[in-house]
């Protein structure tokens, strides 16, 4: 039989002064646990918000889908090609002075975040022109070292007839009008421009199904924006505002991105 002193601390009694370290080491291991389990129970990205578009789940019609359309190096594709990945679809083209280099250049950096994160394999960006009678297969091809773009990058033309048909089902219009006085200059030829084409700015979300998922309509912040030296310089006085003082902002880089992660289910985030 063990016996204890009076005034002796019992030998199964734990010493007062080192409970706080224990109790440190314990919150320090339930912190740890805490953070693992958080780390590999994140929840999806929800829907971006309502203000920054319409967020639908309607497939595109198979007349539409199935469109011949032309890529860069003059090989037949169409919207179909891209079944299984989620497409970023915008109008632009090659020409454009004031609003699709710098859309061009936001949405590269979009695509370099999906790049980093190793899901350039699922997510193709792609800009099907407004101006077939320029946009040739040869100049768009020109156009992707113009603008820096990234491998999964598609740069598509087609005949008027079927551009305009594809373009009126996702909601973009445009028309042919004179080019300024004095023309500019074209950065490819040399020569001067003969016509401009005022359009609107639809930035359109597919899903792997070919579905439309989200449409944003409208200018994208041009604020930083990380155009080419060529892109720079092609700029007109009013894509050179658009830089620094559009007041008719829609949308910004980072939310372009959230509606990517939204659809890869993927937390993506832009280069810091």
């Amino acid at each position: 039989m063990t016996t204890t002193k009076v005034g002796e601390p019992s030998a199964d009694r734990t010493d007062p002064r080192r409970r706080p370290l224990v109790l440190g080491v314990v919150v320090l291991a339930m912190l740890a646990v805490a953070f693992v389990v958080g780390r590999t129970s994140t929840r999806p990205p929800g829907p971006p918000p309502a203000q920054l578009g319409t967020a639908l789940d309607q497939a595109v019609p198979a007349d539409i889908r199935q469109l011949p359309l032309m890529d860069e190096l003059g090989h037949p594709t169409n919207l179909a090609a891209f079944d299984g990945k989620i497409v970023v679809l915008t109008d632009f083209m090659t020409l454009c002075q004031e609003i699709c280099p710098i859309t061009t250049a936001e949405l590269n950096q979009v695509d370099d975040a999906v790049t980093k994160a190793g899901l350039a394999g699922k997510v193709q960006f792609v800009n099907i022109t407004i101006d077939p009678e320029r946009d040739t297969p040869a100049r768009l091809h020109a156009y992707r070292n113009f603008a820096n773009l990234l491998p999964n990058w598609s740069l598509l033309t087609g005949t008027p007839q079927n551009l305009a048909l594809l373009w009126k089902y996702f909601g973009s219009s445009y028309f042919k009008q004179p080019a300024a006085d004095p023309p500019s200059i074209d950065w490819m030829t040399g020569k001067p421009l003969t016509y401009d084409i005022a359009h609107s700015d639809v930035l359109l979300y597919l899903d792997k199904a070919g579905h439309e998922r989200f449409i944003i309509q409208g200018l994208p912040d041009g604020h930083g924006a990380p155009l080419t030296a060529g892109e720079r310089s092609f700029l007109s006085d009013t894509g050179f505002a658009n830089l620094t003082q559009n007041q008719d902002v829609t949308w910004t880089e980072p939310q372009a991105l959230q509606v990517v992660s939204w659809l890869t289910r993927k937390h993506l985030h832009l280069a810091s």
